[in-house]
């Protein structure tokens, strides 16, 4: 059993009790964390005083509500198998701590006017998405949605205060949008 140090990691929640015969779980978790846990392919369990990750099975983490939801850990078949867990509390790895912060601060960039060096104003922000750590922004260019894949490179000024962002988008990019 490999046993992780607790303070590199957060908790979002614990177990609840077995869900059926098979080994199925009900799990407490904090609200904000569905995306997070269900795009996890292990979770962490606190055991003695350490964490023993645990791969995802079946069919992933399910929610059933924005702080409930069932998952099948392997190596756990049986309702037997889950009860010493119940109240055990669920841990994510530390990174993905760092995953929501990035998260939370990218949402601040909608509502934001974004600038290109060569189209000069192209638009507002109105969603930004992170594609398994690809972040793309959907600007509004008049009738027109301009995606935009953001990465340091491209930004070269970031003006918090007028709520602006100039990019250097690469050569053809917006232009493909406006055919």
């Amino acid at each position: 059993m490999i046993l992780l140090d607790i303070n590199e990691h957060f908790p979002v929640g614990y177990i609840v009790k077995p869900h059926g015969l098979k080994g199925e779980m009900v799990l407490e978790v904090e609200e904000g964390f569905e995306e997070l846990l269900s795009e996890s392919e292990y979770l962490l369990v606190e055991v003695e005083g350490g964490l023993v990750p645990f791969f995802v099975g079946g069919d992933g983490v399910r929610f059933r509500t924005s702080t409930s939801c069932s998952v099948i850990l392997d190596d756990i078949d049986s309702a037997d198998k889950v009860r010493p867990f119940c109240g055990s509390k669920i841990y994510l790895p530390g990174d993905a701590d760092r995953e929501q912060e990035i998260s939370a601060e990218l949402s601040e960039l909608i509502g934001f006017i974004a600038f290109d060096t060569e189209k000069g104003r192209l638009g507002e922000v109105i969603r930004v998405d992170d594609f398994s750590g690809n972040v793309v922004l959907t600007v509004q260019y008049g009738v027109h949605e301009i995606l935009i894949p953001l990465s340091e490179d491209l930004i070269t000024n970031y003006d918090e205060v007028n709520k602006e962002l100039h990019l250097d988008c690469p050569e053809g990019l917006v232009d493909l949008y406006l055919e």
